[in-house]
């Protein structure tokens, strides 16, 4: 029959993708590297040739290849802080989240730049940590820097312009820079697709940068998504995995 397939190896799934140290690209996991759920993951090369032509009409008789330019997309979903710093092509692989979270132990007065918080829960604060402190609702918040931590007792940069009462929630937030200038980082890249058939492909790219991808939209009709751009680069001897590549920009195992 025409057309008759030859194996089950049909495209038909989901993918995992990874990033983090280039060194490390072998040995990235979805525990500690993965940006959780992803659709539309696609991987492209750009193949570009210089032409050899002659006689009157030009007729291509000889090409070389003198670029080839591979590409990757994915459509990532989850918006936590390390996949924000990714979709401005900074390093998310090393990002902490802050784990203070609390509640306020008596009332803050207004301009006051000392809060109470319940005992024993002021050591899951830091200096340096941006906070925020709800007033009664969601979207009614006030953003203040820890300037000092003592015992159950924060010190911020600057007092509150109303007083709040004891119970409001205070927690410590992820600071993302939007817009950030600072210099992108090359990151190690694995991505591990599935077949309809189940078998795994595993691409690996040891010098990438996320060229585009920074997307925060609240929509109430649908979920949405950062459209992650990838590009990949050539390695240079002072790369990290320079001598297993050998020229190329990237691995596919099948």
């Amino acid at each position: 029959m025409a057309g008759e397939a030859k194996t089950t190896n049909f495209m038909l799934g989901t993918a995992t993708v990874m990033f983090g140290p280039q060194a490390d690209v072998f040995d990235l996991t979805p525990e500690e590297h993965g940006v959780g759920m992803t659709k539309n993951v696609s991987v492209t090369t750009e193949p570009a040739f210089t032409d050899l032509t002659q006689g009157v009409k030009n007729s291509i008789v000889y090409s070389v290849m003198t670029g080839n330019t591979v590409r990757a997309a994915l459509e990532v979903y989850e918006y936590t802080a390390a996949n924000m710093l990714y979709a401005q092509g900074l390093d998310g692989s090393t990002h902490v989240k802050p784990t203070g979270a609390s509640t306020l132990a008596s009332p803050v007065v207004a301009d006051d730049t000392t809060i109470d918080v319940q005992t024993g829960e002021g050591a899951d604060f830091n200096t340096g940590d941006y906070i925020v402190i709800e007033h009664g609702a969601k979207d009614k918040v006030y953003v203040r820097k820890v300037v000092s931590v003592a015992t159950d007792v924060i010190t911020i940069d600057e007092g509150l312009p109303n007083a709040i009462p004891a119970g409001e929630v205070v927690r410590a937030g992820s600071l993302i820079q939007i817009g950030s200038k600072a210099d992108q980082p090359f990151l190690g890249c694995k991505i591990v697709g599935t077949t309809a058939e189940g078998e795994a492909i595993t691409m690996i790219f040891p010098k990438v940068r996320v060229t585009n991808g920074f997307n925060l939209q609240f929509s109430s009709d649908d979920f949405q998504n950062m459209p992650f751009e990838l590009t990949m680069y050539d390695l240079v001897t002072s790369d990290p995995q320079y001598a297993t590549f050998q020229g190329a920009q990237g691995f596919a195992i099948v």
